[in-house]
């Protein structure tokens, strides 16, 4: 049985060509800053940057060939822009002065960030911020209002996606055009609030209430509550693992309580008073 071995599942695009090359590297999640596993395709025309998904399951094991992979988890790699990993280091190192991009991306906690200029295209960072040339030396300054500019527009793209989908959902919007043919903008409305909802996901929480102000959602308190739960969800779970550890090497003894003796017990035992046991006529 091996647990080294990984299951992932490709679209065909990422495998098509034999002279991919795909590499696990870990950097900062946009949003929470904590270490996430991302997916870095390389080809002789251009890289590509995944972030990795991962389905885990309790009591899950893979047979793959003649061997078993107890590693019963399953990884789908998904597209994400650089730029929402590139945003945090904007805000934190070019809010004054202009850096290069190479200099941007120095994390010393994480070295393989410096391999997002790979998968970035440096024409997209004046999205993002504003341009500034010394010779042959460019380097960038952050724009707010760039920025917001772009994740505006990113949300109403994917609020047309998310009105076209199939599936619960868009049936469930089909439903409510049916009924409610007069209420297209709530409509549209909705379907922006779920594009928010998801962009959101690659944001820090300040940030996430400025485009949601910016969407004409003031004092949204979804954001704020979703990343609540998930903050609270990932103390739970730590507090779980920490709690059966001390339980698994500091075993409790529970004091044992008082048996209740029923009064069927009790005339039976007074009865048996004074009596002899059986066994007492056996001996010599």
């Amino acid at each position: 049985m091996s647990s080294n071995k990984f299951f992932f599942i490709f679209k065909d695009s990422i495998l098509e060509s034999d002279k991919a090359n795909l590499n696990v590297v870990s950097l900062r999640n946009p949003a929470t800053r904590n270490e996430t596993k991302y997916l870095i395709r390389r080809t002789r025309d251009a890289s590509n940057l995944y972030e990795l998904n991962c389905f885990n399951e309790q009591h899950r094991s893979w047979f793959i060939n003649e061997s078993v992979c107890s590693n019963g988890k399953i990884f789908l790699p998904t597209p994400v822009d650089p730029l929402f990993l590139v945003l945090p280091y904007l805000v934190e190192k070019c809010s004054e002065r202009a850096i290069p991009l190479e200099q941007i991306l120095i994390d010393d906690s994480f070295p393989a960030s410096a391999n997002l200029t790979d998968v970035l295209v440096p024409s997209r960072m004046s999205l993002l911020a504003d341009e500034k040339r010394a010779g042959n030396i460019l380097a960038f300054k952050y724009n707010e209002t760039k920025t917001l500019e772009w994740l505006v527009a990113k949300c109403h793209r994917l609020s047309k996606a998310v009105g076209k989908q199939e599936g619960p959902a868009a049936r469930s919007l089909n439903y409510i055009k049916e009924e409610k043919e007069n209420e297209t903008e709530e409509d549209e409305k909705g379907a922006l609030h779920t594009a928010l909802d998801i962009i959101s996901d690659y944001l820090s929480l300040d940030f996430g209430r400025k485009l949601a102000t910016a969407l004409g959602f003031p004092e949204d308190e979804n954001i704020s509550k979703k990343r609540k739960s998930i903050v609270d969800l990932e103390s739970a779970v730590v507090k779980k693992i920490k709690k059966e550890d001390i339980h698994e090497t500091t075993p409790v003894k529970l004091p044992a309580g008082e048996k209740k003796v029923s009064a069927k017990a009790k005339a039976l035992a007074k009865a048996a008073s004074g009596s002899k046991s059986i066994s007492s006529f056996f001996k010599k």
